[in-house]
């Protein structure tokens, strides 16, 4: 029998899944701030990192591996320069102006996208370099890498499956990096392993949800629900930086 604590988090697990499973992108973001209110906040971002790990593999799986790699592997080399200068912002200026900062610039951009509707258009590599490092930064500022690699798939001219598939791609290839050095660190516990094993069947049976209703998305509707994740993204932290 599960203790309710674990059953609570299982049950953020598979919401999260599902989340991850329809848009591509969410899982850690969505559930660590509900999972540390239960356990030790250490504890969660490793188990969810091994969960994750699983999670994404079995996405691409399902999309044949069919992300963009000629994006994610620079995208992915890209991040890694803007880690050390994430870590750096986070020791000289206060958390809350980060997310402040960041939250503003992802309302910004939702707003955009639903006021002006910009047709979507091919961005160079330029623009891919200056995602992957941004992404760094955030990464190593705030464990929130996601947002500017979620911005910059939504611009391109892709199909719902090609945008999906890159969007996994890439959180599995940087997550490969995080996962090595929290084994590195001593934070792979057999309690952190022990949770994972405990709440993978819920994550696989929300991924398998998420799936059948992201079949039910058009190129359309999926691109809405991104902006509409950017959107929920920036209050989410607009809210934390303003103590809520």
């Amino acid at each position: 029998m599960l203790s309710a604590t674990t059953l609570a988090i299982a049950c953020v697990v598979l919401a999260a899944a599902f989340l991850q499973g329809t848009a591509g992108f969410g899982f850690i973001f969505f559930s660590l701030p509900i999972l540390a209110w239960f356990i030790d906040f250490r504890l969660a971002v490793v188990t969810l990192m091994l969960l994750a790990q699983v999670l994404n593999l079995l996405i691409l799986w399902q999309h044949g591996f069919r992300a963009d790699w000629k994006s994610v592997v620079p995208l992915t080399v890209a991040t890694l320069p803007g880690i050390p200068v994430g870590v750096w912002l986070l020791t000289v200026l206060p958390v809350i102006w980060l997310q402040g900062a960041l939250g503003a610039l992802l309302v910004f951009y939702a707003l955009h996208q639903w006021l002006v509707r910009p047709a979507p258009r091919r961005v160079g590599p330029v623009w891919m370099a200056l995602a992957g490092f941004t992404a760094g930064c955030l990464g190593g500022a705030l464990s929130a890498q996601g947002p500017p690699i979620l911005v910059y798939v939504s611009l391109q001219p892709w199909d719902k499956d090609r945008i999906k598939a890159t969007l996994v791609g890439f959180f599995c290839t940087t997550g490969l990096f995080v996962g090595a050095m929290q084994a590195w660190q001593g934070l792979v516990t057999p309690e952190a392993m022990r949770l994972a094993l405990v709440c993978a069947p819920f994550m696989v049976a929300g991924v398998l949800a998420g799936r059948r209703a992201y079949l039910r998305l058009g190129d359309g509707a999926y691109r809405a629900l991104l902006t509409a994740l950017v959107f929920a993204l920036g209050l989410m932290l607009l809210g934390r930086s303003l103590g809520f």
